[in-house]
């Protein structure tokens, strides 16, 4: 349980180092300055978090406005909780912000506050983008590639810019990635366009699957899918992870202030 709220923010982290897939992750950042179509300031998601059968936890991510200097940026604020019996055996209550920019997507900062029964963990991370520098409260300065994003800022960079690209089967897109002061290349892997079911209905979705490694704790291709809405919000609305005891499952509960009110979710 401990560890489960992680594997959900991930959304399908796996890291793949090829050249070629660092060549794409240099690529994919050409439209920076897109009209963003997949979100807006209001935005709520609420996802069911389970275990088996058995409901151990809520996920609930929202979409403000933060000024920073003469500037807005967009603070999006994922809480990761325990509910229900598991509450009672693990206490989980997990934060994790990100500032990034209202134009590019970069991210000009991100906090991790993490409390799991007796274990705590507070840092911030506080990118420079031009200058290619990242400065964490833990560690210090760190050299990273250009436009390294932080998880959070990386799904909504990928909401807004990749998503709504035509890819064939099984192809790639991988985004630098930092997270627990190290620096990883995230790829997400399409398979396939589907219809699922949902509480909301069927729904068109696109889903996708890590590309794994070696360093990675899930060994095969398919212990991880998740499936996006099939429209211009791109909204999760499944993630099924399988793990040696027990699959967990991360559905869509409830949404507010969706950018697009003619997508398959209205």
């Amino acid at each position: 349980m401990t560890k489960s709220c992680l594997i959900i923010l991930l959304l399908l982290t796996s890291y793949s180092l090829s050249a070629q897939n660092q060549s794409k992750a240099t690529q994919i950042v050409e439209e920076k300055y897109k009209v963003n179509t997949a979100f807006q300031p209001g935005e709520e998601l609420v996802y069911d978090l389970k275990y088996g059968i058995v409901k151990g936890g809520e996920l609930k991510i929202t979409v403000g406005l933060q000024p920073v200097g003469y500037d807005y940026y967009f603070h999006v604020k994922a809480v990761c909780y325990s509910t229900g019996v598991v509450s009672k055996v693990a206490h989980i209550y997990d934060i994790y912000e990100s500032l990034f920019d209202i134009t590019t997507g970069y991210p000009l900062k991100a906090v991790r506050n993490v409390t799991e029964n007796n274990y705590k963990r507070y840092n911030e991370d506080i990118f420079c983008q031009d200058s290619c520098v990242l400065y964490s409260m833990k560690s210090g300065r760190h050299e990273v590639p250009p436009h390294t994003f932080d998880l959070i800022s990386a799904f909504y960079y990928s909401r807004r810019f990749i998503f709504d690209k035509k890819y064939e089967k099984n192809e790639s897109m991988p985004l630098h990635t930092w997270f627990n002061e190290d620096l990883y290349l995230v790829s997400l892997k399409y398979k396939k366009t589907e219809v699922i079911k949902s509480d909301f209905g069927k729904i068109e979705c696109l889903k996708f699957v890590p590309v794994l490694d070696d360093k990675s704790v899930f060994k095969k291709e398919d212990a991880l899918e998740a499936w996006f809405t099939n429209d211009g919000n791109y909204v999760p609305l499944k993630i099924k992870i399988d793990m040696p005891i027990a699959s967990i499952r991360c559905e869509l509960k409830s949404y507010k202030n969706l950018k697009n009110t003619d997508g398959w979710l209205k």
